[in-house]
Parts: C-alpha cells; sequence; structure tokens
C-alpha cells in the first residue's frame, strides 16, 4: 500500500510573507508602507491587520513618546545589572523586558479589569458608577491590588492627565476612560484616600476604547520602553566599570564587598559539615 504523501511543513500566519523580490505586510507591499506610514501606524497594522484612524495615529505615537522614558526602574535598572556582565546589548534589552509583569510596564493588567467591568456593566445593566463602586469594594475585601491606580513614586502620576487630555482633543474617550475615572473617584471612600490613575492605567484604558486587547497593550509598552532600554544599557556599558563593584568608583556600587558583610547575613550561622 502507497504510503500517503504528508504536506511539506510550512508556518501559517495573517500577518506576512516574502519572496526573493518582495515582503509583504497585511497585504501592503513594504516598499510601499516605506516613508508613507510612520512606525506608530505600522505597528498597529502589522498588530491588527489594518492601517488605524489618524486620530488613533496621533493617539499612538503620544503614548509611545509618553512611555518610553522613566528613569530608573526595574527595566532600567535590570538592563543596566545585565550589561554589567559583559553581554551584547540585545541580551541587556532583553534583560529589561523580563521584568514587566504585573506590577511594571503592567498596562495590561488594568485593560484586563476595564474590558472585564465595561462588558459586566452592559450585562448587568449597571452604569457607569454603580460598576465602578462595586469593582472597588471586590477588590478592597478580596484584598487585591487596584492595578493602574497609584504610583510608588509620583503619587499623582504627571503622565495620565495629557495622556487622558490628548484622548478626548482626538475623539477617543469612550466608556473605558469614563469607567478609569469613576474607579479614581471610587477608591476615596473606600480606602480613605484617592489612589490616581496613573501613566500605564491611562493607557489601559485609552487602548481599550481603541479596541486594542490586553495582549496587544503590553506590547505597545514593550515597544515604548524599548527605547530606554537601549539607552540605558549602552550607557551602562560605556560609562561604567563591569559588574558594578568597583572600589575606587566615586560612590559604593551595589555590588561592593562593603554592602556585604557578615552584619548583613542573617542566615544559618557558620557551621562544619558533620563527619
Amino acid at each position: 500500500m502507497e504510503k500517503e504523501r504528508q504536506e511539506p511543513f510550512h508556518w501559517r500566519t495573517s500577518i506576512s510573507y516574502k519572496t526573493r523580490e518582495r515582503i509583504v505586510v497585511r497585504g501592503y507591499d513594504i516598499n510601499e508602507l516605506t516613508g508613507n506610514v510612520d512606525f506608530a501606524a505600522m505597528a498597529y497594522l502589522t498588530w491588527t491587520g489594518e492601517l488605524p484612524p489618524e486620530n488613533y495615529r496621533k493617539m499612538l505615537n503620544a503614548m509611545l513618546v509618553s512611555l518610553s522614558e522613566h528613569a530608573f526602574s526595574p527595566s532600567s535598572a535590570a538592563c543596566r545589572f545585565v550589561r554589567s556582565g559583559g553581554v551584547p546589548l540585545s541580551t541587556a534589552v532583553a534583560g529589561g523586558i523580563m521584568t514587566m509583569g504585573s506590577r511594571h510596564a503592567s498596562a495590561d493588567v488594568p485593560a484586563e479589569m476595564f474590558q472585564e467591568w465595561v462588558l459586566r456593566a452592559e450585562r448587568e445593566n449597571l452604569t457607569i458608577d454603580e460598576a465602578a463602586r462595586t469593582l472597588t469594594a471586590e477588590y478592597r475585601s478580596e484584598k487585591r491590588i487596584i492595578n493602574g491606580y497609584h504610583h510608588p513614586q509620583h503619587i499623582v502620576d504627571p503622565r495620565a492627565s495629557r495622556l487622558l487630555e490628548l484622548a478626548r482633543q482626538w475623539g477617543i474617550a469612550g466608556k473605558h476612560q469614563l469607567l478609569a475615572a469613576a474607579v479614581e473617584a471610587a477608591t476615596e471612600p473606600v480606602y480613605g484616600k484617592r489612589l490616581y490613575l496613573n501613566g500605564p492605567g491611562a493607557i489601559a484604558a485609552i487602548c481599550s476604547d481603541m479596541g486594542l486587547s490586553p495582549e496587544q497593550i503590553k506590547g505597545l509598552l514593550i515597544l515604548s520602553r524599548t527605547v530606554s532600554l537601549v539607552a540605558h544599557s549602552i550607557e551602562e556599558a560605556e560609562r561604567e566599570k563591569g559588574w558594578r563593584a568597583s572600589t575606587y568608583s566615586d560612590i559604593t556600587q551595589p555590588l561592593d564587598l562593603s554592602l556585604q558583610q557578615p552584619e548583613y547575613y542573617d542566615g544559618p550561622q557558620e557551621r562544619k559539615l558533620e563527619q
């Protein structure tokens, strides 16, 4: 009996293809896109399959700028430590990206929350204010963090108001931003203090009103902050000594032996192996 012929392996994708002569992305020749669309529009096209409306394009560019640099944060500090081991730029940048979880560059988390509760409000016939009060009370009683609010370094994050202002100016404000504002107002009576919407929280609400998924929103933050990670990784290699451990530096470095003395150790006392 003749063996059934198997189809040769190939990737299946709706994103792009290439031949020796051409590269086609979402149906557009890359050379037609080059010089005619900006990087934010290209990102939106690649992620969603369509070029963005003009107001979305402007908003994406604004968000990419706003989140591109934030001085020392988990990702920038991490990429510097990784680079101090003598690794290539790409490895250091990857090390910074690996810190972007549920507490840093975490706009995907409040995006999930906003999108879930807007749908819940529609399903349960709740007003946005009712949904916000219920959400806040539930999170408080369950001792869950309302991600996207408060910032340990700013308290009132200066990026949020500017982004929301631009969203209103460009006609992007919608239910997710209304919910984000209502949750901020609802925190004060529940927590005894106001938890202010932060930059990633604002981006979560705006991007949700633009129809982006939480994963796509996470990608936007990673894309934006990579600008910072490249700069910090290069500066680390060009300006600092390897290991960040030099005793002769102007400041005490994080890995200096003076920071690793016995008085900072709180494990078991010194002991011998039993013979």
